[in-house]
């Protein structure tokens, strides 16, 4: 699962500044107001996301969380598996492909004494993007995006059994291109992964 991540600007990471403020250039277009969220960011709230626009890759600002069919609640999570195969989600899997860039995410490990918290990023350093998949709902003014997940790296299994599925700088452009197969492109994701209390 994935139900918070972080994006830290404190990284003096130029690029990643840009993404931020170009989606929130946009968002004054679309809301009239408002901001991207930084730091800790939630389901419900405005993230910043890249995909493919009229003009090649863009940021631009999307809420966190597909409306439920029955409208009580938000999917904030999709299986990478079988996304496909899922009426909500099979025209986005094929057409509204984007990536939520991102520092770590959480993920919280259950005790009999209670939760512990932990910051769960890959060992490869640089940022990260969180896979997802986007839409458009009637009543709102921005789109909707919900993270894709997979079966979690052996040495987080203990945490939680499932991740976001991940992508580095490097694999990006492949994810966010239409003519690519997403099935294919989702196999074989290995990544190494790294924890710590947070």
């Amino acid at each position: 699962m994935c139900v918070r991540f972080n994006i830290s600007l404190t990284s003096g990471d130029a690029e990643l500044e840009e993404i931020i403020a170009e989606a929130n250039r946009r968002l004054q277009i679309l809301a009239g107001g408002g901001a991207v969220a930084v730091g800790d960011v939630l389901p419900s709230l405005t993230a910043a996301a890249l995909a493919a626009g009229r003009n090649g890759t863009g940021a631009f600002p999307m809420i966190w969380g597909f409306r439920r069919y029955d409208g009580k609640g938000l999917v904030v999570n999709a299986r990478s598996e079988t996304a496909l195969e899922k009426p909500m989600f099979r025209q986005s899997m094929l057409e509204r492909r984007c990536l939520i860039p991102a520092s770590c995410y959480y993920e919280w490990e259950k005790r009999e004494e209670g939760k512990i918290k932990y910051a769960i990023r890959p060992r490869e350093p640089g940022r990260i993007y969180l896979a997802g998949i986007y839409r458009y709902e009637e009543d709102k003014k921005l789109p909707v995006f919900t993270v894709l997940t997979c079966d979690s790296a052996a040495e987080i299994a203990f945490i939680h059994d499932r991740m976001p599925v991940i992508f580095m700088e490097k694999d990006r452009d492949a994810w966010l291109d239409r003519r690519e197969d997403p099935e294919k492109l989702l196999r074989n994701r290995n990544v190494r992964m790294e924890f710590r209390p947070a």
